[in-house]
């Protein structure tokens, strides 16, 4: 999938000088606007090949930058240019129709480019390297409409999450299981909210101060985690594994922190389920005592 992306991303390219011209040919649009199209299309088709060629290593990704920029300004400026040229009068009364094709056109291009951005983060890990803050303004992002989509107290209450219990949520993010996961252990619990990027702790202590929560502590990553041996009762490990680099090592370190019988719940989300047991199988570390839905739960041996 993470490949395929980049394909829709150049048919959607192709696809807007088409509609430019088709509109034309119907006398929606006037030939200025076709050009428009032509030009955005070529400059689109060209940062999608060359943003397909970064993924396979560059260091900095310029061209996933850029591929979600330039649908984001084609956005505002579509009706801008349409206004300017036509009146206001005239953009409201009769080209609501093409400039709607052309916004939906722009947006799924944009929504495209996200998600080649995410690809590209998870197939690089984020614990070698920082996620850069444009990649995690997108992952913020992304994490938001999850959260409306996947409740993350629905998937807790499904993980039996007790009062008093210590959590260790690895892979924060801004905080989506953390919180919840906090109000589930109760006072006497606590949650350790672990993340490697600054502006994930960041975010995820503006929450805790606004919400008045005093039983979630941070950690910004560092090499490991900084806890005691057998201090934690469960590990959430919720969309991150796939984007760490030395798998093994990791959980080494959770089983380390882990109780005797402690619980770990993890998801395969964009790795292959016979890969994400193989490793899981590694070190005799854990052993796999449910699987439902998208969530694997594993004991430490």
């Amino acid at each position: 999938m993470n490949k395929k992306i980049y394909f829709y991303y150049i048919v959607i390219a192709v696809l807007y000088p088409i509609v430019k011209l088709i509109c034309y040919i119907n006398g929606l649009v006037y030939l200025r606007g076709v050009i428009y199209g032509l030009i955005a299309g070529v400059l689109t088709i060209t940062i999608g090949i060359l943003a397909f060629k970064e993924y396979g290593g560059a260091d900095k990704p310029v061209w996933h930058w850029l591929a979600a920029l330039i649908p984001l300004i084609i956005i505002p400026l579509t009706p801008i240019v349409m206004i300017l040229h036509l009146g206001l009068r005239m953009f409201l009364m009769e080209k609501m129709t093409p400039f709607m094709i052309f916004e939906g056109i722009a947006v799924a291009q944009f929504i495209v480019a996200i998600l080649m951005f995410r690809g590209l983060i998870f197939k690089r890990g984020t614990d070698k390297q920082k996620m850069p803050r444009v990649g995690f303004a997108i992952m913020k992002t992304v994490l938001t409409l999850r959260s409306i989509f996947k409740k993350p107290e629905r998937i807790l209450r499904e993980m039996g999450l007790q009062k008093g219990q210590t959590v260790l949520d690895y892979g924060c993010g801004i905080g989506s299981f953390s919180i919840p996961a906090a109000k589930m252990v109760g006072d006497d619990g606590v949650v350790y909210a672990l993340d490697i990027h600054p502006l994930a702790i960041k975010a995820v202590e503006k929450e805790i101060k606004k919400k008045g929560i005093s039983n979630i502590k941070t950690i910004l990553y560092s090499r490991g985690t900084g806890l005691p041996d057998e201090s934690v009762d469960v590990v959430l490990l919720y969309d991150v594994f796939q984007m760490l680099s030395d798998k093994e090592k990791l959980l080494e370190e959770l089983h380390r922190v882990l109780k005797s019988g402690g619980v770990l719940f993890a998801t395969a989300e964009h790795l292959d389920p016979k890969e994400f047991m193989n490793i899981f199988a590694r070190g005799n570390l854990f052993t796999l005592i449910e699987h439902r839905g998208e969530v694997f739960r594993f004991k430490r041996d």
